[in-house]
Parts: structure tokens; sequence; C-alpha cells
């Protein structure tokens, strides 16, 4: 039975189960799921970790203009290396999200079908203690072919659409002036993407966390961009 036939006949089954697979493709991918227990496709293994998808279309005819956010929540070895890939590798990897169904509890390690629900590319991510949030931008998007990693800019923002989802002000912001001050006129500065002042030619950005009995220690050196 062809993918599509087998996920629709199996949809409404009340012993169904369903779980994320995620691929984050950096240098040393990370591939990720929601489900208790180790899930295995294609001969790799999806590691369990608190995991959260929103804002994916359904719609497999609709995935080019697809977008997303994930959350992934603070754990066990994936997270010491995906915060160093988050800081130091390819600043917009390609995500896949896969969904995995499985024919009868209790669930094996593999599933009885997998299905490609749309590959993105990492827009933006925020890290806190607790998790890593990552925005999802379409594969399409020519605009994320470049970011400047280890540099800054000036005082204007930096986020790409005015009123977007970054900024997350009004539509009428579309002719912000991408200024603190003009951020203030729509009231959201807290959410300001640029600099209020101008700090040095360098900037040193220094983050600790726990491994094991190891503390871990990374420092990130951004530079000022050339006008």
């Amino acid at each position: 039975m062809p993918l599509d036939a087998y996920v629709e006949a199996h949809r409404t089954d009340r012993v169904t189960a369903t779980c994320w697979l995620v691929e984050i493709r950096f240098p040393v991918i990370q591939r990720l799921t929601d489900h208790v227990q180790p899930i295995v496709y294609g001969g790799d293994t999806f590691a369990p970790a608190p995991l959260k998808v929103d804002g994916v279309s359904a719609d497999s005819s609709d995935v080019a203009s697809s977008s997303g956010g994930l959350s992934i929540g603070a754990g066990d070895d994936y997270w010491p290396t995906l915060l160093a890939a988050l800081a130091e590798d390819e600043r917009h990897p390609e995500v896949v999200l896969y969904e995995a169904w499985f024919a009868v509890p209790p669930v094996s390690a593999t599933p009885a079908a997998v299905r490609t629900v749309a590959t993105f590319l990492l827009e933006s991510a925020e890290v806190t203690t607790q998790e890593a949030r990552l925005t999802l931008a379409p594969l399409s998007d020519g605009t994320l072919g470049r970011l400047p990693f280890r540099e800054y800019g000036g005082a204007l923002c930096t986020y790409r659409v005015a009123g977007g989802p970054q900024c997350g002000a009004a539509a009428a912001a579309a002719g912000c002036a991408r200024t603190w001050t003009a951020c203030g006129v729509f009231a959201n500065q807290a959410r300001f993407g640029g600099c209020r002042e101008l700090p040095g030619e360098e900037v040193s950005i220094t983050w600790r966390w726990w491994q094991g009995a190891n503390l871990i220690e990374k420092t990130l050196t951004l530079r000022r961009r050339a006008v």
C-alpha cells in the first residue's frame, strides 16, 4: 500500500500511534523524536527529547511555502551538542519533519510507515536554560542564504520583514524606519531587532552549561561589519 494511502487508511485507528521525527542537518546531524523511546528510521536513530511542533501546514501540496516553529526542551546528550551547533555551525541548516506511524501498541522502535511532512530552513533560534525555540522558514526562502555569522551591523533593526513573525508589530509597521525611536512608535521596543547603542568593534558572548560533572564554556566573538 502506498504511504499516503496507508496514512489515510489508519489516521482514525484507535490503536495507531504517531510521533514526530526531527532531523536538523547541522554538519553533525541532530535527530530527535517526541516519543518516549528511541525510534529507528532509515538506519538512523532518533533520540527522545521534549519536542513541540506548531504552525506547520498539514497540506503536503503547500510544503514549499510552509513555515512553523519547533521547541526543543533541555535534556540529555543532545542539548550541549545542539547549543554548540547553533552557535558555531552553519546558521541556516535544513530541518526535516517526519511523521511516524505505528500499526499496533505497544509501539516498537521501528515505525510501520513514515512520511516527510516538510523540509524547512532554520530562520532563527532563541535559547534559554529551559528550551531552544527554532523559527522555521520555507526551504525556498533565498534571503536565508547568507547571515553575517561573526559580524554585527549598526543600530538599525535587522528583522527582514517589518511586522513579520520576528518583529510582531502591527501590519502598519511595514513603513518602519527600523530605528529604536521608530520601534517606540509601535510600542514594540521589547522586540527591537537592532542595537540600541553601538558597542565597540568586537563583542564577546560567553555561555556555560553542565555536561555531567563538567562545566562547559563557549565564547563567540562578533565583529562589526564594514559599511
